[in-house]
């Protein structure tokens, strides 16, 4: 008999379901705020956008979860579940056929190393990509022969495009492995130690590392890795 799936908000057609997550947007004033309110109207926009998110790549990792399990157990995924697991490996550019290698791609990514970049990158959402384009990460995209950073027509949407980057980049394939390898040792997965694979992200290199910590150790970031933020999966309709 095989494992019963949860049903969750799919991030793999969020883009193209709007409804599956929340259209948050930042406040129109937060460039007004100064110190610890501006940080404040930040944090109380881009918390509950990388939340929402990493819970819904969470239920999709715990939907593949059991459909590995009954595989290991001689159980064929269902048509259903195939053509789930074509449209998750299409997204997270893996293959439908190695669920080993789409559970290294298909986690969460830590809230402490999201909000870190985040505030880095958009100057704690006042750089005129985030205000504008509700770009929080500095992903950047070709237009009209221009090499600019993409605008989003959310937040939400922004963070799912630097949570499919960082879980599907070649480039950041050290990063899901020392992740997983946290998985297998049952350990709160730490923002801070999986940044230092991240050196490919900025041109910047190491000094972006060391300017992320910094970032992330002044505000308490890390405090938000081991807080329980994170359900296994969201329930949906």
């Amino acid at each position: 008999m095989s494992t019963p799936r949860p049903v969750v908000a799919p991030l793999a057609t969020a883009r193209s379901q709007r409804s599956a997550l929340p259209p948050i947007r930042l406040p129109g004033d937060i460039d007004a705020a100064m110190g610890d309110e501006r940080k404040s109207r930040f944090l109380g926009t881009v918390l509950p956008a990388i939340v929402a998110v990493n819970n819904a790549v969470l239920g999709e990792r715990a939907r593949l979860q059991g459909i590995l399990r009954d595989k290991r157990t001689g159980i064929a995924p269902s048509p259903r579940d195939q053509a789930w697991l074509a449209q998750i490996a299409r997204f997270y550019r893996g293959k439908a056929t190695d669920l080993e290698d789409l559970l290294t791609r298909v986690d969460a990514i830590p809230t402490s190393l999201a909000l870190g970049q985040a505030a880095l990158e958009s100057g704690w959402g006042t750089s005129r990509s985030a205000r504008e384009g509700n770009a929080l990460f500095g992903v950047m995209t070709w237009d009209d022969a221009l090499f600019v950073v993409k605008p989003y027509e959310t937040i939400v949407e922004s963070v799912i495009d630097y949570v499919r980057t960082l879980n599907s980049h070649p480039a950041y394939a050290e990063f899901r492995a020392e992740r997983q390898m946290m998985r297998h040792m049952n350990e709160q997965l730490d923002g801070g130690l999986l940044l230092r694979h991240l050196t490919r992200y900025s041109e910047l290199g190491g000094d972006y590392i060391e300017r992320v910590t910094v970032v992330i150790r002044q505000n308490g970031f890390a405090d938000y890795d081991r807080m329980d933020l994170l359900a296994p999966w969201v329930p949906h309709g």
